[in-house]
């Protein structure tokens, strides 16, 4: 026999369209003392900005938009009703806090977002400072010391660099790969408390929480002790070992061969 629809589902729609789609999830959620995952389940499964608004504007024969480009003005305060957020937050932080109201705004859910930046932030870095080979250095221009004179007759004179200096600082491979493992190693140190703690506030509060709330941290866990992601961990400690001892023995061969 299938399960009774809950009523409170019409009633918190009947709610978000009288008040324009102004007002969070929470917020409905309180009016009809019902769970905010329930209300924010609703919204997205019977979508309601559609439902309500299926054209994107004002219902079928509305003459409120005439004479109007469409859309609030830019900067708009009336999605806010105190304009503190809109006069110190840019617009994508602004969504970012209404979406996180929505969600329930509750601790799990903002460590939880927490957890998901330290993770795409640590994958980024793999992509951004990996290291090709042994060869494969970095050559940065640190100090330029110059000097200029002047030339020619008085009328037509003009500047002409007569000493130049550079300054560089060279990186080379096995120091920018240990630079890389360092910063991953305390990245990875981060997450690990961080998923501790998800785990804690999780299971002090089991009885709430959501099946999605209870796997997926487990999801998190498959894919950072993936067998593939950790033997190249350990691949990658044995080349940079290598290429350290290989750079020190050639640095010896060259100052041998200056004296």
């Amino acid at each position: 026999m299938p399960r009774a629809r809950n009523p409170n589902r019409e009633l918190a729609f009947k709610i978000y369209r009288e008040h324009h789609g102004d007002i969070t999830t929470k917020e409905i959620a309180a009016k009809l003392n019902e769970k905010v995952r329930n209300i924010t389940y609703w919204k997205k499964a019977d979508n309601w900005s559609k439902k309500y608004n299926p054209k994107g504007g004002a219902p079928e024969g509305n003459q409120n938009a005439v004479g109007n480009n469409g859309g609030a003005p830019h900067e708009n305060q009336n999605a806010r009703k105190n304009g503190w957020y809109s006069k110190y937050f840019p617009t994508k932080s602004r969504n970012l806090i209404k979406e996180a109201e929505e969600a329930g705004g509750s601790p799990l859910e903002i460590l939880w977002a927490q957890i998901l930046t330290q993770w795409i932030a640590i994958i980024r870095a793999q992509k951004i400072m990996y290291v090709e080979d042994k060869e494969d250095k970095t050559k940065e221009l640190k100090k330029i010391k110059s000097q200029s004179k002047l030339v020619g007759p008085k009328d037509k004179q003009k500047t002409v660099e007569v000493y130049r200096e550079e300054e560089y600082e060279i990186q080379q491979a096995w120091e920018k790969q240990a630079n890389f493992l360092n910063a991953q190693s305390r990245a990875m140190t981060t997450l690990t408390r961080m998923i501790k703690k998800y785990d804690e506030m999780l299971h002090s509060n089991w009885d709430i929480a959501t099946e999605e709330q209870k796997l997926r941290v487990e999801r998190l866990k498959t894919q950072i002790e993936n067998p593939e992601l950790q033997y190249k961990k350990q691949h990658d400690k044995k080349k940079l070992k290598m290429q350290k001892e290989r750079f020190e023995h050639q640095k010896k061969i060259d100052e041998m061969k200056v004296f």
